[in-house]
């Protein structure tokens, strides 16, 4: 091993003093023949550390000697203010320049949660006044890409509208990504509030310690806690939480961020925006937004599938229970015109509420890709349309019983209640914000006239999920091209 290798760079900003140290060596070093890496939070961001490192060493990234599979076999030497990461013995492993800034912030928020939300946000401080009131998180995951439309809607939506900071949570390297935010939000990067990690064992145990207990690593549970913890920690009002597989065109953004004094108003209990295949919002997008035909073909579509539920080769409404239980029987009539009310009414009447969901845009391969196709052609025509609807359309009798939550607006002391619930919650907290808004008797709202664009559930797998999302980047390359020039900034 050779003798300590310390780096310490001034820059302009100031976070709380820590030591960080890994053992690493460069490519042209011999295997066993180590130095150590010194991040010091005080006195550089982990990219100012990284960019400097690269001028210095030059090549594509450097050698971790830890093994970056499992946090149980890296031992850690720690003290008040600093946690050195011991040599795991074997082969190390080769990390890229642009992922390493990625790997620091990795370890620092595993072994010391404490210290990471202020060294991530300090960074993105400047200018922020305490008048925010709307934190928009993006959950972002490995291999998904339309996330990356994002930058273009924020970039719109910051020339008439500031009141809102932008958080981006990822759980692997490769998806911190600080130099394509930095390049792609151009001039509205005063926008990004902060990059947070949320790998490893969940940073925020305090707001649900039993759900935490059940599943400490549970990286979609880490970001709903990372949610909840930062827009109490900046005093954000209103949660807009957007999956990395929707996308918001500027003029649905500006609506879904300025809408929660209306959705308050209204005892909205979160705002959905009208998205092609959302649930229950597909029929108001269809209504809102399709040419008459297209409508149509799409609802008959919904008429024409099966109401069977079960049946042998687990084929298009299907949700299956054991071959010999009475409810592998059920069957719910499809109604005929379609008619999405009757269908929820029949669907809460047999089911109990997590199957609430089902709907043929979902459960029908053929509905939900056509609903994709009349969605992705208007969307050409209204990318950049000039609304700002600050209109709601209110259920209040409770006529759509069930909402999916891939992307929604609430307000952060209700979101912390759904994460408190004693019944939450089982694989996400979806069927617990649907049970809490029933026990409070408040009211689902959409957001009129906005336009949103899922591609795909995930119900018949991934290989079709992602050429569903492929054909959506397709459509959409030529508005945002610039940003898909290359596979990483």
């Amino acid at each position: 091993m050779k003798l300590g290798f310390w780096l310490f760079f001034t820059e302009s900003w100031r976070s709380c003093s820590f030591l960080l140290s890994l053992p690493v060596r460069s490519p042209r070093e011999p295997a066993g023949d180590f130095w150590r890496l010194q991040w010091n939070t005080s006195e550089q961001t982990a990219e100012g550390l990284v960019d400097r490192l690269q001028r210095q060493v030059g090549g594509k990234g450097l050698h971790l000697h830890l093994n970056l599979e499992s946090s149980n076999f890296v031992s850690v030497t720690s003290g008040t203010g600093f946690l050195q990461l011991e040599e795991v013995p074997g082969e190390s492993s080769f990390v890229h320049w642009e992922d390493l800034a990625g790997h620091l912030h990795g370890n620092l928020a595993s072994y010391r949660p404490d210290l990471a939300l202020d060294v991530e946000l300090e960074p993105f401080l400047a200018g922020r006044t305490s008048s925010t009131e709307v934190g928009l998180f993006l959950l972002v995951s490995p291999t998904a890409t339309l996330w990356r439309f994002l930058p273009l809607s924020v970039q719109h939506v910051w020339k008439r509208f500031t009141n809102f900071r932008l958080h981006v949570l990822v759980h692997y390297p490769d998806d911190w990504q600080s130099r394509f935010w930095r390049r792609h939000l151009g001039p509205s990067y005063a926008a990004l509030g902060g990059i947070h990690w949320c790998g490893a064992v969940n940073r925020f145990p305090a707001l649900n310690p039993k759900l935490v207990e059940r599943r400490p690593m549970d990286t979609y549970f880490n970001k709903v806690f990372a949610m909840i913890a930062i827009a109490e920690h900046q005093g954000f009002r209103w949660i807009l939480s957007l999956d990395d597989d929707v996308i918001l065109p500027p003029f649905a953004l500006m609506s879904m961020l300025r809408i929660g004094r209306e959705a308050d108003g209204a005892n909205c209990f979160t705002s959905l925006p009208l998205t092609q295949n959302g649930i229950p919002a597909t029929e108001l997008f269809a209504i809102t937004w399709l040419q008459p035909e297209d409508r149509t073909r799409l609802f008959q579509c919904f008429s024409g599938c099966s109401g069977h539920f079960c049946n042998e080769n687990r084929s298009l409404m299907t949700m299956c229970w054991p071959s010999d239980s009475d409810q592998g029987k059920l069957s719910v009539g499809v109604p005929d015109p379609w008619n999405e009310i009757a269908w929820y009414s029949a669907l809460s009447q047999q089911f109990e509420l997590r199957w609430w969901k089902n709907h043929p845009v979902s459960m029908n391969k053929t509905c939900m890709l056509q609903a994709l196709l009349h969605g992705l052609k208007e969307l050409l025509f209204y990318w950049l349309a000039d609304f700002d609807s600050r209109q709601l359309i209110v259920d209040s009798n409770f006529s759509y019983p069930y909402f999916a939550n891939n992307v929604f607006l609430i307000r952060t002391d209700r979101y912390r209640e759904v994460v408190g619930h004693s019944k939450c919650c089982t694989r996400t907290d979806e069927v617990t914000m649907n049970l809490l808004r029933h026990e409070q008797r408040s009211n689902l709202c959409f957001v009129r006239e906005s336009f949103g664009i899922h591609p795909a559930w995930g119900n018949f797998g991934q290989d079709i999920k992602q050429a569903a999302e492929a054909e959506a980047m397709s459509w959409l390359k030529s508005i945002a091209a610039p940003i898909f020039a290359t596979t990483r900034a």
